[in-house]
């Protein structure tokens, strides 16, 4: 569904957060920020985030006076939409880094369209039909139960009658849910707790979906060698996974690939581009 996009146009936008992030870190230094800047220095953009990140530049060609809704996760390519003009409104639920971390990073850069708040994607505070865009890279299928529908339903009710969802999930050829021992903030629980959704051919039509409102596109996104098992998980020392971090923009570049059907090397994760379709009488 949807044209398959040129591969290097597609990596040409990928690169640009990342030496965003670069150009942020130079800034937090020469303001006194340097643990915050080594820190977005080593860690810029996360393996996982460097083809999604990609997609909402493309479906974004224009920024300037555009509303945009961040239901993401990390918040730099937020941050990249301000600082290139757009209005934009990251949320999280409960991290505190999106004040600590986010709004001091958008203050260094002298952002005022940079705004940040607690929000449920299952029941955001904003008016209908408010932004012209939202994304969520890597966040819904975190919410447990029903919640990741319910906020497909709820983007769609944020949105202008000609606005543009961009989600991106994990994918597998198999469905699974994943409960692990400890919380989302990484602390021991004493029973398991729900982690995340992976989604395949099914759940991704079944779930992620929302009358009148139909995804334009969907691509599979995947990595030739098995790099993921390593970096996901503690199999590497912990120095080495460290120097590891500035190299994965790269890795993902050279490893990753994008097609239109589940066909090839190790799947990990699925795009999908909605179009609102505006109710009669809108």
């Amino acid at each position: 569904m949807g044209a398959l996009p040129n591969e290097q146009s597609v990596l040409r936008l990928a690169f640009k957060p990342y030496f965003f992030a670069l150009y942020v870190a130079f800034r937090l230094f020469f303001a006194g920020l340097f643990r915050e800047a080594a820190a977005l220095a080593i860690a810029s953009v996360g393996y996982w985030r460097f083809l999604p990140n990609a997609f909402v530049l493309k479906e974004l060609p224009s920024l300037n006076g555009v509303r945009i809704l961040d239901i993401s996760s990390p918040k730099l390519l937020s941050l990249y939409l301000a600082y290139h003009g757009a209005e934009v409104y990251a949320t999280d639920l409960d991290d505190p880094k999106i004040f600590s971390r986010w709004k001091k990073f958008a203050d260094v850069l002298s952002l005022k369209n940079y705004h940040v708040a607690y929000e449920d994607a299952r029941q955001l505070s904003f008016p209908d039909n408010h932004f012209d865009a939202v994304y969520s890279i890597s966040v819904i299928e975190h919410i447990p139960g029903d919640g990741d529908t319910e906020a497909i339903a709820e983007c769609r009710r944020v949105l202008k009658p000609t606005g543009k969802l961009i989600v991106q999930v994990p994918y597998r050829r198999q469905h699974q849910e994943i409960y692990l021992d400890y919380d989302s903030k990484g602390i021991p629980q004493p029973q398991k707790v729900w982690y995340e959704r992976h989604y395949d051919k099914v759940t991704l039509a079944t779930r992620l979906r929302c009358d009148g409102f139909a995804p334009r596109a969907s691509f599979i996104m995947g990595e030739w060698l098995p790099i993921d098992p390593w970096i996901a998980t503690p199999r590497l020392p912990r120095p080495l996974r460290v120097a590891i971090l500035p190299l994965e923009p790269y890795l993902a570049a050279f490893n990753y690939w994008i097609s239109q059907e589940d066909t090839k090397g190790r799947p990990l994760g699925a795009l999908l581009l909605f179009d609102k379709i505006p109710a009669e009488g809108n």
